[in-house]
């Protein structure tokens, strides 16, 4: 609970302390809040300062004390993190989470995956409910309503295992649409080991419907994809922004479809390949980056 260390700092002097028997303060000041104390890199003491000064102004302190009260002991999300760590051990043995911190940052993270210390971190203040008055406030660009609906406790473990896949799938340098989709495929397949009684729409970050909606239309999709030769295009900025980008839908399917379109696709062709081929392992399934051979193997054709 690193959000309750810092808080309860009553001077510079005890942040100085913090910051020599936390580990995840340096993570905290370097990769979550860089923007509060990169004016102050002339020694720790100076980031110390700019640090109390942060975490007494009065409308972040009453953050943390709303997010205190909302998640208590913390004790739900932590069981299911606890939980996920055990699939994450027995499909990546080298891995073992050692620790979970949670923090308030003002809306700069959601979850993070720190790899030197097979950790995660969880910003508490990203996930207040979709009708937290205070996101309402926030910069409607960078916070759509379509993304605050995400912002919801049961999103808080799919995302942190997200973060730690970011970590182990790579792309494998090609540009076209059926790479990137079964690059992103390959990610949620992760999902469905890491969290096996998560529900589909959590793994994608979907609102009610919307994996229902794929599901119905899925043939329809499909045609789309082959009739408009977008399947093999390498047209990447068309493509992204059409069918993988963060969005309330997919473009092309109009404003009732379901969005990420594409990284659904792609998810569907590599659980099509696994169920074809139970001897492949995850991890064969990671290094293997002919991805077209993939599709091919697959048999996907809905």
């Amino acid at each position: 609970r690193f959000e309750d260390a810092l808080f309860k700092c009553s001077s510079t002097s005890d942040v100085l302390k913090l910051s020599e028997t936390s580990y995840f303060y340096d993570v905290y000041v370097n990769t979550i809040i860089p923007h509060v104390t990169q004016s102050s890199r002339n020694g720790s003491e100076d980031v110390a300062i700019e640090l109390y000064k942060y975490s007494t102004d009065k409308d972040i302190d009453s953050l943390y004390k709303l997010a205190s009260r909302k998640y208590g002991t913390f004790s739900k999300q932590h069981k299911e993190l606890v939980e996920a760590s055990k699939y994450i051990n027995y499909y990546f043995p080298e891995d073992s989470i050692s620790a979970i911190n949670t923090f308030v940052a003002t809306f700069e993270y959601g979850s993070i995956y720190n790899e030197i210390d097979q950790s995660f971190g969880v910003g508490l203040d990203m996930y207040m409910g979709r009708d937290f008055e205070v996101y309402g406030l926030l910069n409607p660009q960078h916070f759509p309503f379509y993304r605050v609906k995400r912002f919801e406790p049961y999103n808080i473990t799919p995302n942190c295992i997200k973060s730690y896949l970011n970590t182990k799938v790579f792309e494998n340098g090609k540009n076209s649409f059926l790479d990137y989709a079964i690059y992103e495929g390959k990610k949620l397949y992760g999902m469905d080991l890491l969290l096996p009684k998560l529900h589909d729409s959590l793994k994608m970050g979907y609102s009610s419907g919307q994996i229902e909606w794929n599901r119905i239309n899925e043939k329809n999709i499909w045609s789309y994809l082959n009739e408009k030769e977008v399947l093999f295009s390498t047209e990447k900025p068309t493509y992204m922004t059409n069918f993988f980008n963060d969005g309330p839908f997919t473009t092309p399917f109009g404003n009732e479809s379901s969005p990420k379109t594409g990284a659904w696709v792609g998810w569907q062709i590599v659980r099509a390949y696994m169920d074809k081929y139970p001897e492949v392992s995850y991890k064969d399934l990671l290094a293997d980056k002919d991805h077209l051979k993939i599709f091919k193997a697959s048999g996907y054709k809905p």
